[in-house]
Parts: structure tokens; C-alpha cells; sequence
């Protein structure tokens, strides 16, 4: 006991250490203070192999619609977030699985299989711009250096209970392991998809589109995410009513933004 307790002191130590020699960053449109161990440059490295991983294992899609309405919308979106320094590119995947992701750096995929769920530019903005949201935030450099501290505090685990049986070293790594991605992982990953909710607003109502399709997107998946074909986007992206609360209580900030933005769209052209 004594060993386990010198050991979590550290970990308190260690990761309270890095915080101050790190610092945070701050997310520019939601004001929270972000742990990075990860620069961006290292993350759009990251993003570029996996998108050349993507696209050597994926099909692209030749449908002329769904390929005009992504760069269609996805340029407007990326012109709303301002980050002239991503490469940007958008690709429809032919895929029947409703999904859909940006990589750091900007790389930006829709599959197939989501356009039959959304009605107009605006919903398909809504997506999109919740995806870039994901990446201007840097929530994937934030998980992994999440990963990081994790990873140091069970290996200082393992040497504070070095001399202890295999038995008793295995039972407390897996109790940190889960205790510590209750407590960290999931709340921040809760987290990332209510931050990546609100600038996804932001973005659209800049760009032109109304942000109610906002609204109107994601209660149309909330009443349809017991299907199963829509697992794979669900595991990402869970619907609740707590985010769905979260999204109106966001929409009047978004909803000025729209009224004052120069090239008002609406909901754009449609998609059925």
C-alpha cells in the first residue's frame, strides 16, 4: 500500500510538472485551456500519413453531386476558420457507413453514406464544420498527449511496485487504466464533442449557412441513433439530450454571427 501511494504521489508530481514546464494552449473560440505535449507541426505530419493511409485504402467517390457540394461547402467552411497555414483538401469517400472526420492539417472526408441523411449545404455544414472544428481545437494532439501522461503514470506504477508479485502489479495497472480513463479520457472526449458542437456553429454561421440545420441535423440523428447502421458514426459522436441542450443554448452566439455575415446562404442548394 505503501509502494502504490508513493507511486500515485508522483504521478500527481509528474503530471503537475509538465503542466508548468509545457504550459496550456487556449482554444480560440471557446476560451478553454488546453494540456499540450504535441505541437502543431507534428500533428499535420501525423494527419498527412494518415490521410495518404485513407486514400491508398479507400475508394473515392465519383458522384458528381456529392464531390461539387463538398468542395462547395468545405471551402466555405475552411474559409471561416482562418487557418490559411492547412493544406486543405476534401474528399468524398465511397462508403455506405454515415461518417465522416478531419485530420489534423485539414484533411477533410465525407462518406457516401451520409449524404442520404443530410437535406441541404447548411446540414452538410453542419457536419463539416463540426469535423474542423476537431482539428482547429487540436483535440487530437490534446488525446494523445493524454496518452502520454497515462502512459508515464503506469510506468510509474510499475517501478514504485517493483518487487511485487505479477498478480498484484497486473490487478493495480488495469485498476489505474480504468480509473484513469473514466476520470480523464471520457470526460475530455465528452468534452472535445461539445467544444467541436459549438465551433461547428461558429464556422457555418460565418460562412453563410443558417445554424438552425444545426438543430435540425442532429435531432434527426438523435431520433434515428438506435439504428444499427448508424453504429460506427454513434461510437464518435454520441447524441444525448444533454448535447442537444448544449447546442441550442450556443445557437443565439451563432445565430448573431449569421445575421452580420456579408454572404448569407440560408440553408444552400439541396442535396436530395
Amino acid at each position: 500500500m505503501k509502494s502504490m501511494m508513493n507511486s500515485l504521489i508522483f504521478i500527481a508530481v509528474f503530471c503537475s510538472s509538465l503542466t508548468y514546464l509545457t504550459g496550456c494552449v487556449t482554444n480560440p473560440i471557446t476560451g478553454r485551456s488546453q494540456f499540450m505535449l504535441t505541437s502543431p507541426q507534428e500533428e499535420a505530419q501525423l494527419g498527412e500519413q494518415a490521410w495518404k493511409e485513407v486514400l491508398s485504402q479507400s475508394k473515392i467517390s465519383n458522384n458528381p453531386k456529392y464531390n461539387a457540394a463538398l468542395k462547395r461547402v468545405g471551402t466555405c467552411i475552411a474559409q471561416a476558420a482562418n487557418k490559411p497555414d492547412y493544406k486543405w483538401e476534401f474528399k468524398v469517400l465511397e462508403n455506405s457507413e454515415p461518417n465522416a472526420f478531419c485530420l489534423p492539417g485539414g484533411k477533410v472526408a465525407v462518406n457516401t453514406g451520409l449524404f442520404q441523411y443530410t437535406a441541404n449545404d447548411a446540414e452538410l455544414a453542419a457536419v463539416v464544420g463540426h469535423e474542423v472544428g476537431h482539428a482547429i481545437a487540436r483535440h487530437g494532439g490534446e488525446r494523445i498527449s493524454q496518452g502520454m501522461v497515462q502512459e508515464a503514470g503506469a510506468q510509474a506504477i510499475s517501478v514504485a511496485l517493483d518487487g511485487k508479485s505479477a498478480g498484484t502489479v497486473q490487478g493495480i495497472l488495469i485498476g489505474y487504466a480504468v480509473g484513469s480513463n473514466l476520470a480523464v479520457v471520457l470526460p475530455y472526449s465528452r468534452t472535445h464533442e461539445y467544444e467541436a458542437d459549438k465551433m461547428g456553429l461558429v464556422f457555418m454561421a460565418k460562412a453563410g449557412y443558417n445554424p438552425n440545420a444545426a438543430i435540425s441535423f442532429w435531432q434527426k440523428f438523435q431520433a434515428i441513433s438506435s439504428t444499427s447502421k448508424l453504429g460506427e458514426f454513434f461510437s464518435t459522436h454520441p447524441m444525448s439530450e444533454k448535447r442537444l441542450e448544449e447546442l441550442k443554448n450556443y445557437l443565439p452566439t451563432a445565430q448573431g454571427m449569421y445575421n452580420t455575415a456579408p454572404n448569407k446562404k440560408n440553408l444552400g442548394e439541396s442535396l436530395k
